[in-house]
């Protein structure tokens, strides 16, 4: 996997004023803390993408089990992943902290 490089607050990265690709592991890794952060309807070029967080997440009684699943869902949905050793949501009162360790075709990485 190769991608266009992000800082920690999503926005494009640039070294003398070009545009930085990654690939390997760090793509895979910056590919699904991607897929976690992204509200379904939030890409305008595929509307389909990312999670529902509104309908499916908040206000609904799945409680933490189901909010997992539906985390870890969207980070196996990259096929570069091939699983997940530990999946941490720690809710707060206006956001959540997600912490996983990942197996990728590169090899482990946390996110």
């Amino acid at each position: 996997m190769q991608t266009l490089q992000l800082d920690e607050n999503n926005n494009l990265v640039l070294t003398r004023q070009s545009l930085n690709v990654i690939d390997g592991i760090e793509a895979c890794a910056q590919d699904a803390r991607t897929r976690v952060g992204i509200c379904r309807g939030e890409n305008p070029y595929d509307t389909t993408l990312g999670a529902d967080y509104f309908n499916e997440l908040l206000g609904k009684m799945g409680g933490m089990d189901y909010i997992r699943e539906i985390i870890r869902a969207r980070i196996l949905d990259n096929d570069e992943v091939t699983g997940i050793a530990s999946l941490d949501v720690k809710p707060d009162a206006d956001k959540a902290t997600i912490t996983a360790n990942i197996t990728t075709i590169y090899g482990d990485t946390q996110i």
